[in-house]
């Protein structure tokens, strides 16, 4: 018996995953996360290796997870949400910080590509003297 209870969930499937395909840089996501966990993990006064004592893992996995260098796996969201007393949907990013996130990186980008280009013309002109 298949009733539309259990994919209640799917109908904003499509929307997800435009914005992850939107996306430049999928990092971003694990970024948010991290910072996400580590204001959770402060609230609750834990340190990175007491939250990674509780959370077998090393201190450097919470350092590096916190600032968005290690993903995570779907059962040590699990974990972590559980240490930390909360819902799991409180650890996840939100699509309207990741969309920002993203806009603010591609801005950055657009800057820094116009620099170069610049630095560029002005090196040609030096040289031609």
């Amino acid at each position: 018996m298949t009733s539309g209870v259990y994919y209640k969930h799917l109908h904003n499937l499509p929307d997800i995953w435009y914005t992850l395909s939107t996306v430049q840089d999928r990092n971003l996501i694990y970024r948010e996360f991290g910072l996400l966990l580590a204001s959770q993990r402060k609230r609750v006064r834990l340190s990175q290796a007491q939250f990674a004592a509780l959370a077998g893992l090393s201190r450097t996995s919470i350092t590096n997870i916190e600032c968005g260098r290690q993903p995570v796996q779907l059962h040590q969201l699990f974990s972590f949400a559980s240490i930390l007393h909360i819902e799991i949907q409180v650890l996840l990013p939100r699509e309207a910080a990741i969309k920002a996130i993203s806009s603010a990186a591609q801005i950055k980008s657009g800057e820094q590509t116009r620099y170069l280009e610049q630095a560029k013309r002005l090196l040609a002109g030096s040289k031609k003297l």
